[in-house]
């Protein structure tokens, strides 16, 4: 990986965390203990749960993306991945990423 102890320490604590955090909401789900698994099913709740965080990461990293790519010239990507370069040629347009 290239990473010194210092930022393996890190990520290994951050996941770690992570872990932990998914764990004590998810048996807090099956216990009822929180507010839609009381309204609604445990595992819809579970269900709502991991789709929320996987929503969240995919625009975390959408949001990484345009502050990153914009000093990229687009030509290296047109061919490549053109989703991407439909999406940067009209957000990075105008103000449209100031305003973001």
């Amino acid at each position: 990986m290239g990473d010194d102890p210092l930022t393996f320490v890190k990520k290994f604590i951050s996941v770690g965390l992570l872990i932990f955090s998914v764990v004590i909401v998810s048996a807090l789900i099956f216990d009822e203990q929180t507010k839609l698994s009381q309204d609604v099913h445990p595992a819809l709740a579970f269900i709502a749960m991991w789709a929320a965080l996987i929503w969240l990461s995919m625009v975390e990293g959408s949001q990484a993306s345009m502050v990153g790519l914009p000093p990229v010239d687009r030509e290296l990507y047109r061919e490549s991945h053109p989703i991407a370069y439909k999406i940067c040629a009209r957000s990075h347009s105008g103000d449209n990423l100031d305003r973001y």
